[in-house]
């Protein structure tokens, strides 16, 4: 903050402060740039941590209907000997399913080549909407041996 003397030019003119110094309210342009540029980096560090944050969240969407999925694709082949390709038998609205949530798309396969879907299944997790973002993660997986996984850059252990 700046102070002025309360000296008018040298005129009095009856001013009683005359010779006290008082402050002048308010901030400099310098200190304003310095607030604004302290702002735009806390911010550019905390918004990408945040954003990463609510994906790992809305992952929990796709494991938790992959699993569900799993159960009642066991069931299914209890009653009926064999696994199922359309998400519909086991209750689901649709063929894929949507998640709980709506942040995945759940399909059902064979889990390879050389196991039929009478006897293997894989379940997919397809990410949808705001969590297509997740590179890290991407498509998430589960088959009917147990066998988590992911398409993404990180290891499928860090998305289950």
């Amino acid at each position: 903050m700046r102070k002025h003397n309360g000296n008018n030019n040298g005129n009095n003119n009856g001013n009683n402060n005359a010779g006290r110094a008082h402050l002048v309210q308010g901030f400099t342009l310098i200190e304003l740039m310095i607030a604004v540029a302290v702002v735009a980096i806390l911010a550019a560090v905390a918004i990408p941590a945040y954003q990463d944050t609510v994906m790992k969240g809305r992952r929990s969407d796709g494991t938790a209907t992959l699993s569900d999925a799993a159960s009642r694709m066991e069931q299914y082949f209890m009653d009926n000997k064999s696994y199922t390709l359309d998400m519909r038998d086991l209750g689901y609205a649709a063929n894929p399913a949507v998640s709980t949530d709506s942040y995945y798309q759940i399909a059902v396969a064979a889990a390879t080549a050389s196991c039929a879907i009478t006897s293997c299944f894989k379940l997919t997790a397809t990410p949808t909407g705001g969590q297509v973002d997740d590179t890290r993660c991407d498509v998430l997986s589960l088959t009917s041996d147990g066998t988590r996984g992911s398409s993404g850059t990180s290891d499928a252990t860090l998305c289950w």
